[in-house]
């Protein structure tokens, strides 16, 4: 392949696509009973791409929790930082919440992202 050609846009032609909604991080405010809590931009923006799970048998590999439940999020946009602040933003995908734990940006050379997410309840 071709640095430039967008390998991820070429499968996604191949493969199905899923609708995510991205959840900005905000900052921290308070809840009205003193306690700081994370706010996240709502309602969010519909963001079209590859969602994956991580299968199992790379957990130790990649040094991940055995007792949390991770995917991968590919996609074509460069539109998508992962904040890195007390708390990471958010993806909402089949009724499932996820923290972006950490992004491989390929924008530049090929046009997608990766994001790593993991999963921190329902909706």
């Amino acid at each position: 392949m071709i640095p430039g050609s967008n390998l991820l846009n070429t499968a996604l032609t191949a493969i199905a696509r899923q609708m995510v909604t991205y959840q900005r991080y905000l900052g921290r405010i308070d809840n009205g009973i003193g306690q700081d809590v994370s706010a996240y931009e709502e309602p969010g923006v519909a963001v079209l791409g590859s969602f994956q799970a991580v299968k199992r048998n790379l957990y130790a590999q990649y040094g991940l929790d055995l007792s949390k439940y991770y995917a991968n999020f590919y996609v074509s946009k460069n539109a998508l930082p992962v904040d890195r602040n007390v708390s990471g933003d958010q993806l909402v995908y089949d009724g499932k919440l996820f923290k972006a734990e950490s992004e491989t940006d390929w924008f530049a050379i090929d046009g997608w992202v990766c994001i790593l997410l993991v999963k921190i309840g329902d909706e």
